[in-house]
């Protein structure tokens, strides 16, 4: 017998405005139990007012919203609590509780007035917070958290009402890449192992193909497009809705298509030197010149780098060709064997300003072997001495590369080559 998959979420012919002005127009879609749908699209399109007509803090001029097959107007506030969790772009927090506390609100729609929790409640609390990675947190003031350990706190605030339902509005605004991935990754393994419906306002669409199974992209007040990342993430329907002109990509064996923005000024126009180069690089040194790559349309590989490396993500949001080792972890000499493999093919090599530890120095010692052989361009912006964390050992490899390396101050001088 085959079973039908449950509609989580309805939302029917909604429509919206603010003093006469059209806000939402006619919105229709559904989504199903373990979604893990991406809102896309220009700023003022409507999509934060979406989730407020979904959670009922605004009401629509006309429509309806479901949710597990309730409507949510005859639901009460308690009840409407228990199956929908929001969590606001802007949201104050009181700086005198700690994370548990904080957390501990969630349970408010599950108890009577001015009952306390109890052991059944603690355990929600707990769950909660280990699903986010914050109870060892739950102890610290909230004030004293990091960005990314409030975003977290505040989702585990949310989860702790036991919703089936849970909305996001822009979550990964004010993190750096490190916290949006890992954040992300965190959600999508509850809707993966627990079945949550989770539908989040983003604005890089990059992280909505990385962790999303479908996307709804907004123009103009209405749905421009619903479906799979490929149906609605394509050059055509960017171009429309943005206005912007991008490549987009499908790395090998992916189903998640790459989005890179073309910035068509002179220096697209330019002919390129190369068509394929290898990169070396590492903790968020080498994003500024990946993403340049990208834009000029090079084939590139990266290596050797950790993975969940910042520029590990940055790379493989690109859709480049990594190697990857396992996360802090010395680079092993299998590894090496696939990066002198990848630089090989390629037709020229740049070393960016990196940092150098006891843990990538193969990567110089394995450049040291090739540069005679393979044009190399080093990138230094900043003296070695100032990036040597290997008592003088990264140095003295560096520094016999430059002998036989085009060696640039910038990623100006760079872009005149490149």
């Amino acid at each position: 017998m085959i079973k039908l998959s449950k509609k989580m979420l309805k939302v029917e012919n909604l429509s919206f405005s603010y003093d006469n002005l059209d806000i939402l127009k006619e919105i229709s879609f559904t989504l199903e139990i373990g979604d893990f749908v991406g809102i896309l699209g220009p700023n003022g399109c409507g999509k934060t007012t979406l989730l407020k007509n979904i959670n009922r803090w605004l009401q629509p001029n006309q429509g309806n919203v479901y949710i597990d097959g309730f409507n949510i107007l005859n639901l009460k506030v308690k009840d409407l609590a228990k199956r929908v969790a929001s969590v606001p772009q802007d949201t104050s927090l009181d700086i005198g509780f700690t994370a548990e506390q904080i957390v501990a609100m969630g349970r408010n729609p599950h108890l009577k007035s001015f009952e306390s929790e109890e052991s059944n409640d603690f355990a929600i609390i707990k769950e909660s917070m280990d699903a986010m990675d914050v109870w060892h947190l739950r102890e610290k003031p909230i004030y004293q958290l990091s960005g990314g350990e409030k975003q977290r706190v505040l989702i585990a605030r949310a989860l702790a009402q036991q919703p089936v339902l849970l909305l996001l509005d822009e979550p990964t605004s004010h993190l750096d890449i490190n916290y949006q991935w890992e954040l992300l990754d965190l959600l999508k393994d509850l809707c993966v192992n627990k079945s949550l419906t989770i539908l989040v306002v983003l604005h890089d669409m990059n992280l909505a193909s990385m962790f999303c199974n479908k996307a709804i992209l907004l123009k103009e007040h209405r749905i421009f497009k619903i479906g799979s990342l490929s149906e609605v993430l394509n050059k055509q329907n960017i171009k429309e809705v943005f206005n912007m002109d991008v490549h987009v990509s499908f790395p090998k064996g992916s189903h998640h298509p790459v989005v890179v923005f073309l910035n068509l000024t002179d220096k697209n126009n330019m002919p390129k030197p190369f068509q394929s180069l290898h990169v070396i690089c590492g903790g968020g040194e080498g994003e500024i010149l990946l993403n340049y790559l990208s834009q000029r349309g090079y084939e590139v590989s990266t290596g050797v780098l950790n993975k969940g490396d910042t520029d590990w993500k940055i790379a493989k949001l690109l859709g480049f060709t990594i190697v990857e080792e396992i996360p802090f972890s010395p680079i092993s000499d299998e590894k090496i064997i696939e990066n002198v493999y990848h630089i090989n093919k390629s037709d020229a090599i740049i070393l960016a300003n990196i940092p150098f530890g006891f843990g990538n120095l193969k990567n110089l010692a394995c450049l040291k072997q090739l540069v005679a052989e393979k044009l190399t361009f080093v990138l230094e912006e900043k003296s070695i001495n100032q990036r040597d964390y290997t008592n003088g050992q990264a140095s003295n490899i560096y520094n016999e590369i430059k002998k036989r390396a085009t060696v640039l101050s910038s990623m100006d001088e760079l872009k005149k080559i490149i």
